[in-house]
């Protein structure tokens, strides 16, 4: 704050409940000195990262406080450091400036591995893509999503073998987004499927096929990581909940499976960001 005093009068702290620009400073130790990182968030959501290399963290420091000086005040490049001000320049006069508004809502395409159950007497691989929309313009950043689902597993006893195929589509609804850090999203949704869930029996005397509708309802916590551009890697861990608990079996008194009272799921991707 020192450094940025002595190079312009028009940056102040901001009072309480004030909308204002918010200023993040971190240096790292880096290959032959030290690089700094600004990372600047304005009150209309617009967010920029800045980063400068230095031999030492005074250089660096030194470096990014005239940016962030110069992003309020673009005469303060005329300053030099630890200068007195005993005669302050008067605000500059309002004027007209060009903004670009922020979008309304942005759009995300992933592709996922994942792992459940419920669907079969073990964990079941499946994979999922989707679409989610999320609302930028509003403060808890409110997210609904779209997406596929499909798994398939195999299953045996003595009496012969079933193959279970379950595919479902998916809304999920977000209304709080949390931002830890600027490349970062945390979202807890709630989840609503519907599909179906076949089995097939072979390698027994009286093989036979039957399909149930497939429907639940659960609970996720899904998280990305910004690798670059519109590159992102995507997470999520939750619990379904499914309202049909009908039993798969090749004879009545042996069950392959019966769907549980609730099932886990995970899942990790990758997908890309639009606006």
């Amino acid at each position: 704050m020192t450094e940025l005093e002595g190079r312009t009068a028009l940056l102040r702290e901001a009072r309480p409940n004030e909308h204002a620009i918010t200023l993040i400073v971190e240096t790292f130790r880096a290959p032959g000195g030290v690089r700094g990182q600004l990372t600047v968030r304005k009150p209309d959501g617009d967010l920029s990262v800045r980063e400068v290399p230095g031999q030492n963290c005074q250089e660096v420091e030194s470096a990014m406080a005239l940016i962030a000086a110069l992003m309020v005040d673009p005469l303060a490049a005329g300053l030099e450091w630890g200068n007195a001000r005993p005669h302050p320049r008067p605000p500059p006069e309002p004027r007209a400036t060009p903004t670009r508004p922020a979008p309304d809502w942005s759009w995300r395409v992933e592709q996922r591995l994942t792992a459940r159950t419920a669907i079969a007497p073990g964990a079941t691989w499946g994979q999922a893509l989707g679409v989610m929309a999320t609302r930028e313009t509003s403060k808890p950043r409110p997210s609904l999503a779209v997406s596929v689902h499909s798994a398939r597993a195999t299953t045996s006893a003595p009496e012969g073998s079933a193959e279970l195929t379950w595919t479902a589509a998916q809304l999920s609804l977000c209304p709080f987004g949390l931002r830890p850090g600027p490349s970062w999203d945390v979202r807890a949704c709630g989840a609503f499927q519907i599909g179906r869930l076949r089995g097939a029996g072979f390698r027994t005397a009286s093989p036979a096929a039957k399909a149930i509708l497939w429907s639940s309802a659960g609970l996720e916590l899904e998280g990305r990581y910004e690798l670059v551009g519109l590159l992102w890697v995507g997470w999520e861990g939750g619990l379904t909940f499914p309202f049909t608990r009908e039993r798969f079996y090749l004879l009545p008194e042996h069950t392959l499976h019966r769907v549980p009272a609730w099932g886990v799921n995970v899942g990790l991707g990758v997908g890309l960001r639009f606006f």
